[in-house]
């Protein structure tokens, strides 16, 4: 991974803080040219009201930050991290409260309602801990479609709605869930190097491809049988319901090790699998959970199993330009004018 440090002084940009503002959060509203900062524990729910409808990009320092009440616009939401670094001492982007995606009602030239006429198609969200869950709003049974989540933690994403095109990455998830017996569909979901906790609640129509990921408890509805969902190159730390897929992944249990025809290993044992002592399925955000034998148990694709192999290797660092300190001059206002100084810290590579 290789890191580009900047540092620029910006004049002329709208500003909705006096000169006398103080509070360390704030959000960056890109929209074409016009760039607007925003500042306070409400500073991301400032920038989303002030947002197009699509291509709005807000960037988060780190802080704490309060969640919009419902994302109906296609907006792309990026934080320093979940976690602090501690190489440059940058806490983590904290939104409180949950995120929900849900299309809204719209009313057409003729004066007629649109149910879920604006929908939150290609929502983008990374680098933030939310302390809540992902939430998937329904409208009329309009899907969410589109959404990655990149580089996160969340207690849960939680359907309330069906999806399309989901992509999980690089994060950290509690569970993916939906109320039981409702009945909603996951489509063509991908979670890859992903720390998840169990998936459940979804119908067996449901697409989930899970890859290069820790998975420690496939379901508490025990009910359920799975066999839409597919494994692949992951650790399990419990085995899938009857039904599942699996292929070149490592199955955590007591037993005398070996290998079936599909590549997968059964009985491995935790003890000597990670390269840091009492890494296991416990959640923590902190742990990297690297292989200690890579060598030994590769994937279908050439790469090691787990987090560190596939296309999308453990990465916490957001890729956008994160912002890890902020200067304001205040000593002259020419025409409202403020200049702004702010670091800021990226990475080429996903």
């Amino acid at each position: 991974m290789r890191k580009i440090f900047f540092s620029f002084v910006a004049a002329g940009i709208a500003l909705t803080a006096s000169a006398q503002q103080t509070d360390k959060q704030m959000a960056t509203l890109q929209s074409g040219d016009r760039t607007t900062v925003f500042y306070g524990v409400d500073a991301l729910k400032q920038a989303y009201l002030a947002a197009p409808d699509t291509l709005g990009v807000i960037t988060l320092s780190a802080g704490d930050f309060s969640a919009p009440a419902s994302l109906s616009k296609s907006v792309a939401i990026y934080g320093v991290g979940f976690e602090r670094d501690e190489a440059t001492g940058t806490n983590r982007t904290c939104v409180k409260g949950n995120i929900e995606l849900k299309p809204v009602d719209t009313v057409n030239e003729d004066g007629y309602t649109v149910y879920g006429g604006k929908q939150p198609n290609g929502v983008h969200l990374e680098g933030l801990y939310v302390d809540g869950d992902v939430r998937l709003g329904n409208n009329h049974d309009v899907p969410i479609c589109n959404l990655t989540i990149a580089k996160c933690h969340a207690d849960r994403l939680y359907h309330q709605a069906n999806s399309k095109d989901v992509v999980i990455r690089q994060s950290h998830i509690g569970n993916i869930f939906c109320s039981l017996n409702v009945g909603y569909i996951a489509q063509n979901m991908l979670v890859s190097n992903c720390h998840l906790g169990y998936i459940d609640g979804l119908t067996l129509s449901s697409t989930i491809v899970v890859d290069h990921s820790i998975l420690r408890d496939e379901s508490l509805n025990m009910d359920h049988e799975f066999e839409a969902y597919t494994y692949t190159n992951s650790v399990l730390y419990k085995t899938p319901q009857t039904g599942y897929i699996a292929y070149n992944c490592v199955f955590v249990a007591s037993g005398t090790p070996r290998q079936d025809e599909n590549g997968n290993w059964y009985g491995v044992q935790n003890a000597g699998l990670w390269a840091a002592e009492g890494e296991d399925g416990t959640y923590a955000e902190d742990k990297d959970f690297a292989l200690k034998y890579p060598n030994r148990y590769m994937g279908n694709d050439g790469t090691q199993v787990g987090l560190h192999g596939g296309t999308y290797a453990w990465n916490k660092i957001p890729v956008l330009p994160r912002i890890t300190e902020c200067t304001i001059d205040t000593s002259d206002v020419p025409n409202g004018t403020l200049k702004v100084s702010i670091k800021a810290e990226a990475q080429t590579k996903e």
